[in-house]
């Protein structure tokens, strides 16, 4: 597996491990928006890179919203 595409399939799975941790609602869920943040950052870089203009807008505009989460809960 190409050394992208490794990158590309761990960031996907910090985005389901987030989103599991949010849909859950435990005491844990706030550790939901550092997890996909910390994703979301992570593929921004790599779309970017890509020259994959309307990936990398959508996931830097979910980023802004992780950051928003983290303000709000930490």
């Amino acid at each position: 597996m190409k050394n992208k595409k490794l990158h590309e399939w761990l960031s996907v799975g910090l985005l389901l491990i987030g989103a599991t941790l949010l849909a859950l609602n435990l005491p844990m869920s706030k550790w939901a928006f550092p997890i996909l943040g910390i994703s979301r950052l992570w593929l921004s870089i790599l779309m970017f890179k890509k020259k994959d203009y309307p990936m990398f807008i959508m996931n830097f505009f979910y980023l802004i919203v992780d950051i928003v989460g983290i303000i709000r809960w930490f």
